[in-house]
């Protein structure tokens, strides 16, 4: 009959048990760090959705909100969205020597485009906004570009994106 107090005989080892739960979890992290990045991969699809009432008057006789113009900065190229216009800034903007040269240039490049149009827009329009969507190459030309639009007197909302992120659609 078997006896706890027994010294001589090998008790029942856990050791093994302990090995393949280890070995099972293993797996499992394994499988669940494949799946997010497989789901975050770089065809990812990312959509920008606005509220449709917005601007719109409301019963109580208030205004919703502003409504947003969106346009995305990559560092050479200011595309404007969902529409997918854009400028390419043949010169670096952070070469230039001035702000005002800069600026004197941004606006020779986007005169007569859409992407300067809805700027326009914009500027005329105290209900409206920009969101700029940056991508990390934007990033060092943020202060020209954010300078430019306050000269304009346009409202700038910075919103970083990924630089592989290929598919975006607003709304």
């Amino acid at each position: 009959m078997a006896n706890l107090s027994d010294h001589g005989e090998e008790g029942v080892s856990l050791f093994p048990m302990f090995n393949i739960l280890a070995c099972t979890l293993g797996v499992m992290v394994f499988v669940l760090a494949t799946v997010a990045v497989v789901s975050l991969g770089a065809d990812k699809a990312i959509e920008f959705v606005v509220d449709l009432t917005l601007g719109e008057e409301q019963p109580q006789g208030e205004m919703s909100g502003r409504s947003p113009a969106w346009v995305e900065w990559d560092g050479l190229d200011m595309m404007l969205r969902p529409s997918g216009s854009s400028v390419r800034f043949a010169r670096d903007l952070r070469s230039i020597e001035t702000f005002d040269l800069t600026y004197d240039y941004m606006f020779s490049q986007l005169a007569g485009t859409p992407v300067g149009a809805e700027l326009s827009d914009v500027t005329a329009d105290p209900d409206r906004y920009v969101i700029l969507l940056v991508r990390p190459s934007g990033f060092k030309t943020i202060p020209e570009v954010r300078g430019y639009l306050d000269l304009l007197g346009i409202d700038v909302v910075l919103e970083p994106i990924d630089q592989d992120w290929r598919r975006l659609q607003v709304r």
